[in-house]
């Protein structure tokens, strides 16, 4: 497979401005997608296009003038989606889905980090790791999100296991979820574990995904 490269004019001017503004929407956590310029490089069929997500990080906080992103807080203020060219893959080769273990914590303590493949590696996409993620599921109730550098939010107590905090609720992308196989879309607030891969440097966090879809 050639690599496919996403040219996402100014995604980090964005992000980086968008906690110094203020605002008079009420804040949620939800998705937006965002325009980006796609240059397909790939030869054969293709399958469904695979999204990745862009984290805002920060909490909603009130002023006299609304509420605005205080990226000195932790949390998460957003999450834009991006979307590659359509491609085919299988995703059980990149990790364990399908697994019949539906307690995030369950997952910790029985699944291999090392059974875990970086997305972002074995099919060649470009993601910026200290605002990117690739999303998965491991099955209907089970979403996980990979990130490729640790970040505010977790907590790594070794090489192998760490804690993920959610502060809020947190809602990903609608279309994304479902095309993963998810029955849901809404994680609730809560501490998730993270398996580490030590070989190749991804940071899993396993989420548990409420039933439903909500915008």
């Amino acid at each position: 497979m050639k690599k496919l490269t996403v040219m996402i004019m100014g995604v980090m001017l964005l992000l980086s401005g968008a906690c110094e503004k203020e605002t008079d929407y009420e804040p949620q956590n939800s998705i937006t997608d965002s325009q980006v310029v796609v240059e397909e490089a790939v030869e054969g069929k293709y399958g469904g296009r695979y999204c990745v997500y862009f984290i805002e990080y920060g909490r909603w906080v009130a002023s006299p003038f609304g509420f605005y992103c205080n990226k000195n807080l932790p949390g998460i203020c957003s999450i834009q989606r991006f979307c590659f060219p359509e491609i085919i893959f299988d995703p059980c080769w990149l990790i364990p889905c399908w697994i019949e273990i539906f307690d995030p914590w369950d997952i910790y303590e029985k699944i291999d980090p090392r059974e875990f493949e970086s997305i972002r590696d074995k099919l060649e996409l470009e993601i910026d790791p200290r605002i990117g993620s690739a999303p998965f599921a491991l099955n209907e109730q089970i979403a996980g999100l990979q990130f490729y550098e640790q970040n505010e939010l977790m907590e790594i107590r070794d090489k192998e296991s760490g804690v993920f905090y959610l502060e809020n609720d947190l809602k990903l992308d609608a279309e994304t979820s479902r095309s993963l196989g998810l029955y849901g879309n809404t994680v609730k607030a809560g501490k998730y574990p993270v398996l580490v891969n030590p070989e190749n440097e991804t940071f899993n966090v396993i989420l548990s995904v409420e039933k439903g879809f909500e915008r």
